[in-house]
């Protein structure tokens, strides 16, 4: 399992004593395979999936899935980065806008180093 895989969905429900199908019905899942396959990391949920996880046991799906949100998080990031080095001629006000909105965003996430 590599680290974006990784969650916690099998633990929070097995902290309250459900079922995989179970589990699969209040997230409008089809079936227990698809909740034991995101449990194992094989398959991530839809945003629809995520938000009745989120619902259901009162945790963010960053808190749910730390390895998926930190793999998102970075490719976010490196994407950002791109996009600023192709603004960095730019002095159009658009394109400052876009460069300051990009370089407070990796201030915020605690960056010491570019995005």
């Amino acid at each position: 399992m590599n680290n974006a895989s990784f969650n916690y969905v099998r633990t929070f429900r097995q902290r309250h004593a459900l079922t995989e199908g179970e589990l699969a019905f209040l997230i409008s899942q089809r079936s227990h395979t698809a909740v034991s396959r995101i449990e194992v990391g094989r398959r991530v949920p839809n945003l629809e999936g995520a938000l009745a996880l989120q619902v259901l046991f009162r945790q963010q799906p960053r808190q749910m899935f730390p390895g998926l949100y930190e793999a998102v998080e970075e490719g976010v990031m490196r994407r950002g980065q791109a996009l600023i080095d192709e603004l960095a001629d730019k002095v159009d006000p658009r394109s400052v806008a876009k460069r300051e909105f990009l370089e407070d965003l990796a201030r915020e996430a605690g960056s010491d180093d570019e995005i």
